[in-house]
């Protein structure tokens, strides 16, 4: 079963959106190494194809610039549309791209090279390790 057929199945806790597929792979890997279901996606496409039919995630980590079509941004407005509480964290090298955005209690940033350390207390401070276990 991939990870697509397991987000349908169950709750989904963490989405992490990430072009840099080395990026995605060390951090999705760091994640599930501390506990976490993550469920990945390339780009804010296939994010919003997988998340349209799906109960809404925890905590979704984003890029800001995912290469081609929508942004992290674009992605994090759609999202909070969908879910006005979910919480996210853009981890982006280009977090110049957020200024003139309204600060916003649900979003937070981590700037670009990140230590996987950092990563794990930012998502800890909103889904704890026993809080993410997938429910059926």
């Amino acid at each position: 079963m991939d990870n697509y057929e397991s987000m349908r199945m169950y709750e989904m806790q963490l989405f992490f959106v990430e072009d840099d597929a080395i990026i995605r792979d060390v951090a999705v890997e760091y994640l599930q190494e501390h506990g976490y279901e993550v469920v990945e996606a390339a780009n804010a496409e296939d994010a919003m194809q997988r998340l349209v039919s799906s109960p809404a995630p925890q905590l979704v980590v984003t890029d800001i610039d995912l290469g081609k079509g929508r942004s992290g941004i674009e992605l994090a407005d759609w999202l909070h549309a969908r879910w006005p509480e979910l919480n996210i964290i853009f981890a982006s090298g280009r977090l110049d791209q957020m200024e003139g955005r309204a600060p916003d209690p649900r979003e937070t940033c981590l700037a670009k090279p990140f230590r996987l350390g950092k990563l794990i207390e930012l998502v800890r401070s909103v889904v704890p390790p026993s809080a993410a276990a997938w429910s059926g």
